[in-house]
């Protein structure tokens, strides 16, 4: 059984707090195997002929169906597609955006059945490439701005597991969002971290930066078998200038590597682009561990998906997907 945590039920559930949608955990067994799909069931704006209909996402970060056992694969995948077309039939479901895990490559088995495309590379740092894994994967610049913060005797930083300060980080991250000029999308409900918190415990950990006795800095990390998923970090704006997010890494790549873990894995940027900044940042935690990111697009109602687009007006040439949502204000830039 893949024990990914965005694989899970609980995960997509979590995320119907933040996504605008309900949650959806589609699994199918049989004697050739298990698959399982966790997406957000969203509704379209636009009726046709009077009726609902609604398209799948994936939650936020990654996810897609999955293989957990297989037997034969050519008939597993036979009764996935077979099942699950006549449930979106059923269910009114038009489309569906897969972001896939980069880390299983989940999108290999499914490639006949999703128009998959490569996107860009994520990032991570491995913690079984060397003895010395901040020697191997964190760059020189990043090295230095941890071994200055690590003489500064008024700055300190703990690990936690669980997630105990929600309302600190809440704080820490939102000063953070206001910074940046992220869009509201980013200014997750109170109401998430709490849920968050509920499903999965001691599957969260957290690294605070403190500045004398004031927490300056905080990331939120997931376990995930023998990954850890970087999931979001934040710094006070007075205190930018102690670059304590070097030492949020730092410390969560020194437990993880102590516990026996695989990887952290860090994400990517908000764009395609070599030179986007975020992604720039986390490859200085990450030498040369990198995983292929990929894309799904699937349209389980040919007809109502172009109706759809007559109706709203949209370009069906545009890279965005789906077409119909291209102008409804539902686009955001989400690092993955």
């Amino acid at each position: 059984m893949n024990k990914d945590i965005y694989f899970t039920r609980e995960y997509a559930q979590v995320n119907e707090l933040i996504e605008n949608g309900k949650s959806l955990y589609y699994e199918i067994k049989s004697r050739h195997g298990h698959i399982t799909l966790g997406a957000i069931k969203r509704e379209i704006d636009t009726p046709v002929d009077g009726e609902r209909y609604y398209d799948l996402i994936t939650p936020y970060g990654y996810g897609g169906p999955v293989i957990h056992e297989c037997t034969n694969l050519k008939q597993l995948l036979s009764e996935f597609q077979e099942c699950f077309t006549r449930y979106c039939r059923d269910n009114n479901i038009v489309s569906e955006f897969v972001r896939f895990n980069p880390l299983f490559q989940n999108q290999e088995p499914f490639r006949e059945m999703y128009d998959v495309s490569y996107i860009r590379n994520t990032v991570g740092t491995d913690l079984e490439c060397s003895e010395d894994t901040f020697q191997s994967e964190f760059c020189s610049s990043a090295r230095r701005k941890v071994r200055k913060l690590l003489r500064n005797d008024k700055i300190s930083c703990t690990l936690t597991r669980g997630f105990e300060d929600i309302e600190e980080f809440l704080e820490i991250y939102n000063d953070t969002m206001t910074r940046q000029h992220a869009t509201g999308f980013y200014y997750f409900d109170r109401e998430y971290f709490y849920e968050m918190k509920r499903q999965f415990g001691d599957d969260l950990f957290t690294t605070s930066v403190y500045y004398e006795d004031e927490i300056i800095a905080m990331g939120l990390y997931f376990i995930s078998g023998n990954i850890i998923h970087d999931h979001l970090n934040g710094t006070r704006s007075k205190y930018l200038n102690f670059s304590p997010a070097y030492l949020l890494k730092y410390t969560a790549m020194n437990w993880a590597k102590e516990n026996g873990f695989s990887v952290i894995h860090y994400g990517g940027g908000v764009s395609n682009s070599e030179e986007d900044s975020v992604l720039k940042f986390k490859k200085r935690f990450s030498n040369s561990t990198e995983f292929k990111f990929h894309i799904g697009r699937k349209i389980w109602n040919q007809e109502v998906y172009d109706r759809l687009c007559r109706m709203t007006g949209a370009d069906t040439e545009t890279d965005f997907f789906p077409a119909y949502r291209a102008n409804d204000g539902q686009k955001k830039k989400v690092a993955v």
